[in-house]
């Protein structure tokens, strides 16, 4: 099963944002990704066998998140840069609590499965909003250039999801298979 570690941005930082980029999809041929499909990705982990879920999730039960916290989003940023983008994301600004979670839940997916297929890249905290196939023109670089990401509402990161994807013919499709809270219990 693909799956990965994740925090959802919530319907009220979704909304806004989908609305700042209301323009954009329509004047910049991209495959813009869905509002419900917006997340932060803390972990990708690949191709996990069935049998192997139960001891993830177990290391990820024993794991501690530390506290709830809030990201800050900022600008429009791109893989490979804006000049000639073939990813577009929104960049989250990270005090080093969230690079903090994703380092510690990491630990707990070693510790599940040390040579799994997980992902070992660097974090970046980000969330994708299109993938660019073509080329873009002077005109369709200005229409992105010209979108105000940075005053969006913060995310508020009080959990995380274990999501299953699966790619189809309309993009990939997510499934929430496990959420941890942040809270400690008994907190509301």
């Amino acid at each position: 099963m693909r799956v990965f570690l994740a925090v959802a941005p919530g319907e009220p930082f979704r909304t806004a944002l989908s609305s700042r980029l209301d323009a954009a999809r329509r004047a910049v041929p991209a495959a813009w990704t869905r509002p419900d499909s917006w997340h932060l990705t803390l972990q990708f982990l690949g191709e996990w066998p069935q049998e192997r879920l139960a001891g993830l999730q177990g290391a990820l039960d024993d794991a501690d998140p530390g506290p709830p916290f809030s990201l800050r989003p900022g600008g429009l940023g791109a893989f490979p840069d804006l000049r000639r983008p073939r990813v577009l994301f929104l960049h989250l600004q990270d005090d080093g609590q969230a690079a903090a979670l994703a380092g510690r839940l990491r630990a707990a997916v070693d510790a599940a499965w040390s040579d799994g297929p997980q992902d070992r890249k660097a974090f970046r905290p980000h969330l994708t909003l299109a993938r660019v196939r073509t080329p873009l023109g002077h005109e369709e670089l200005r229409t992105l250039s010209g979108i105000d990401l940075c005053r969006l509402p913060e995310i508020p990161v009080e959990g995380f999801t274990l999501v299953a994807s699966a790619l189809g013919p309309g993009g990939s499709r997510y499934r929430d298979l496990a959420f941890w809270s942040m809270r400690k219990k008994g907190e509301q």
